[in-house]
């Protein structure tokens, strides 16, 4: 399959996921500390796990609440990208799902299912934006507008209070808890950047593909971290988090 197919095969799979949040109740349970899952994130997972896995016969699945296993080509898939958003009805989450050609990732597609918009590219493929709500044309701010869950509860890392601290001095900083989601609008060009500590494959792999595509760059710091988006704040956001998690 081509990466046109393999993008075209995610979303379908996250258009169809989608329409079951309409129908499941909401259960929650505590997952660690200070995350969450819901029932949702778990059946909405399980389609798409199937209808990737039929539609492209011998792939395999890296998801966040079922498991991982790796083929020629592998699904990332994060049912509910921000599922403590969801689970509070604040309307910042998204389903993410990418694809990789041995070991590479060739295709990505991040749906909002709140405001019905969706994010695609592929290589070879350009990033896109189908949406059928109100869609403002990224303008141009002072300062470069940054997107980032830094510093997370619980986390491990000595110095993010005062890398916040300092970016707020250099940025607009908003706080969205959605990595997908934030990657995606990076790539819309609705912010400069986004950064993140603590992320993992499901997180990153499908808004990486959507901002590399769209012009920007992604980069991946240490094996749980990244920097993305474009301009001179990413040079300064990378040196910043490569010093607290390397």
């Amino acid at each position: 399959m081509t990466p046109r197919d393999l993008l075209s095969l995610a979303v379908s799979s996250c258009v169809d996921a989608a329409s079951l949040l309409r129908d499941v109740p909401v259960i929650v349970s505590p997952k660690g500390t200070f995350d969450q899952v819901s029932n949702a994130d778990v059946e909405v997972e399980a389609f798409l796990r199937s209808a990737l896995v039929t539609g492209a016969p011998g792939s395999a699945v890296v998801g966040e609440e079922l498991g991982s296993a790796s083929a020629p080509v592998t699904w990332f898939v994060d049912p509910i990208d921000g599922t403590r958003n969801f689970v509070r009805g604040l309307p910042l989450s998204c389903i993410s799902v990418a694809a990789a050609v041995d070991g590479v990732l060739v295709a990505g597609c991040v749906l909002d299912p709140f405001r019905d918009e969706l994010f695609t590219a592929a290589v070879g493929v350009p990033f896109s934006v189908r949406s059928t709500g109100l869609v403002i044309a990224p303008g141009v701010s002072p300062r470069p507008l940054v997107l980032t869950d830094i510093p997370l509860p619980g986390s491990p890392y000595t110095g993010e209070m005062e890398l916040l601290g300092s970016l707020l001095e250099v940025a607009d900083v908003r706080r969205v808890y959605s990595t997908a989601l934030s990657l995606a609008w990076v790539a819309a060009g609705r912010a400069d950047a986004a950064a993140n500590i603590g992320v993992f494959p499901w997180d990153t792999a499908a808004g990486a593909v959507l901002v590399r595509e769209a012009g920007g760059e992604f980069r991946s710091v240490a094996a749980n971290a990244f920097v993305a988006g474009r301009g001179e704040i990413v040079d300064w956001l990378t040196t910043r988090v490569k010093g607290i998690v390397s």
